[in-house]
């Protein structure tokens, strides 16, 4: 038997066989074009998917902005009446240290004077003792007060002492005024005799009295607090301020 194979493409000729191989190309040459065309789609679907997150995560926030301003609102008359029990307090606790620090450097004129008495030597008499204030010295220049700290107190006011009367001799003149610097009431830097004098004309019997001498002698309280000497005050007999100290300090407003 024989086999009839009919080639067209090869029988055919002329423009009817160039059309054919033209359409047969144009199919595959479109492949990129759709390939382009799902990756462009796939783009513009991931930018209106961020887009979407974005503006879900934005309404959030803004409801969350919102959730926090009415909470403010709430409690902002809370937060006033807060600062302004703060200020009460800080006010408070400024006005307490500056009555304790004031209250803490008294000391009681009865037990300086005990301390003082207690200190005349055998041979000497004491005349007159006279108490005089005076300011002291504030520092030149204080720097000014930072993060609301209250101002530092004014400068505490001194008291100063002049001891005046006679003695035996100038001996017992110079004991007195080291056992003045010794008192722990007294400052030993402000202890000091300015004038020391025999008496002029001596008795008519001589023999039997000798002139006494006339002297001076002036110091100051010293600035020492009250709460450092509650064993020397109790001695002196100051058993009230102790006891006011003693409760002061189991309360905290003064330093043990």
């Amino acid at each position: 038997m024989y086999a009839i194979e009919i080639n067209l493409l090869r029988e055919r000729t002329g423009p009817a066989k160039e059309e054919l191989l033209r359409g047969g190309g144009s199919g595959a040459s479109n492949i990129p074009l759709f390939i382009g065309g799902a990756v462009g789609v796939a783009a513009i679907g991931l930018v209106l998917l961020s887009s979407a997150v974005v503006t879900f995560q934005n309404q959030r926030l803004v409801t969350r902005e919102q959730q926090l301003d009415d909470e403010l609102a709430r409690i902002a008359p809370q937060l006033t009446q807060l600062d302004k029990l703060k200020a009460e307090e800080q006010q408070v606790k400024t006005e307490t240290q500056a009555l304790t620090t004031i209250f803490n450097q008294i000391k009681p004129w009865s037990a300086t004077l005990q301390d003082v008495s207690d200190r005349v030597p055998t041979n000497l008499q004491i005349s007159k003792l006279e108490q005089s204030a005076s300011a002291a010295p504030a520092p030149a220049s204080p720097p000014p007060p930072q993060g609301g700290n209250p101002p530092p107190p004014a400068a505490p006011v001194t008291s100063e002492l002049t001891i005046t009367g006679k003695a035996r001799s100038f001996d017992d003149i110079n004991d007195f005024v080291l056992a003045l610097k010794t008192s722990p009431f007294l400052s030993s830097d402000s202890t000091r005799l300015v004038q020391s004098q025999r008496s002029d004309a001596a008795p008519a019997n001589a023999g039997d009295k000798l002139a006494l001498v006339d002297y001076k002698i002036t110091t100051a309280i010293n600035g020492v607090p009250a709460s450092d000497l509650l064993q020397e005050l109790q001695q002196k007999g100051a058993a009230g301020l102790v006891a006011r100290i003693d409760f002061l300090k189991q309360k905290g407003v003064i330093q043990k």
